[in-house]
């Protein structure tokens, strides 16, 4: 197929890496030059901005940080849209400016997707994403050979917004797992526990979580956890508030209780507060030792 990627920040260039190696034509653009560079240098091809890349493509990608960028590519790309043409939003946004993305994009004729994903930069570099999808399944029947090649599990969860909503719950989960494990891990630090006992404990025992799993906040403990790895980012602390900002918004229109994700939201802010927004967003355990004295 011929495909479009908009976005090749740390998931968007794996991600279309996976579509030149699945055997697709793939255009991009991006902001920055050195993404564009080694995009093209793995075989992609590039163009002048969205409106090029959407021109030359039967689906587009997006993935890019926020709603204000998905409403400014879709603005510079609207006059190329039309019959034929799909768009797929899989960046994290809130579910009513999606809405009125699937509105405006539909109107010209062409279909789109929101596709927001899990599985952070280890799954885009696997190739194992897991999407939550809304829109028509028609559109998503048409738009798969553009997602299959970096997605482990693709789920159709319902209309324009239902995607967005499902990511917006998954995040919460785990923004709360990972304060919990902080705090844990804090915990047994004080008491002189060895670690890597409590990791095989945890890993066994009710405690079990994807946070603990991957992201325990004590060097050495999992080898390819962030804490091991001077906290290099697979989803960035600034991120993980966003989403969490997005979350509180969501559910304070629709009358949804949030009791754990404020704290856990003051917590992230504190960690970007203290230098730690572009590092993981399990660094907030530095922030919990410091509260700890440590």
């Amino acid at each position: 197929m011929q495909l479009g990627f908009i976005g090749l920040g740390a998931m968007g260039l794996p991600m279309a890496r996976h579509l030149v190696e699945a055997g697709h034509t793939v255009t991009v653009s991006s902001r920055s030059r050195g993404p564009i560079d080694a995009a093209v240098a793995f075989g992609a091809r590039e163009t002048d901005g969205p409106a090029g890349v959407v021109a030359a493509s039967e689906v587009t990608i997006l993935c890019v940080p926020n709603s204000p960028q998905v409403v400014e590519v879709l603005d510079a790309a609207m006059d190329a849209l039309g019959p034929g043409k799909i768009v797929v939003d899989t960046s994290t946004i809130d579910p009513e400016v999606e809405r009125a993305q699937h509105a405006r994009v539909i109107a010209t004729g062409a279909g789109y997707l929101e596709a927001p994903l899990s599985g952070g930069t280890a799954g885009a570099q696997a190739g194992t994403l897991t999407l939550m999808v809304g829109g028509a399944a028609d559109t998503l029947d048409a738009a798969r050979p553009a997602l299959d090649p970096f997605a482990g599990l693709i789920v159709h969860v319902g209309g324009p917004g239902m995607g967005q909503v499902v990511k917006l719950c998954n995040n919460l989960i785990y923004a709360a797992q990972m304060l919990a494990t902080a705090e844990a891990t804090v915990m047994a630090e004080r008491a002189g526990v060895d670690l890597a006992q409590l990791y095989e404990i945890l890993t066994h025992a009710t405690g079990d979580c994807v946070a603990v799993r991957t992201r325990l906040p004590a060097p050495g403990v999992i080898p390819e956890s962030p804490a091991s790895n001077n906290w290099a980012p697979g989803f960035m602390t600034d991120l993980m508030a966003k989403d969490l900002d997005l979350a509180i918004t969501y559910a304070a229109r629709t009358g949804s209780p949030l009791l754990t994700s404020g704290l856990v939201r003051q917590i992230l802010g504190a960690a970007s507060a203290a230098g730690y927004g572009r590092e993981d967003f399990s660094a907030l355990a530095k922030v919990v030792r410091g509260l700890a004295g440590k």
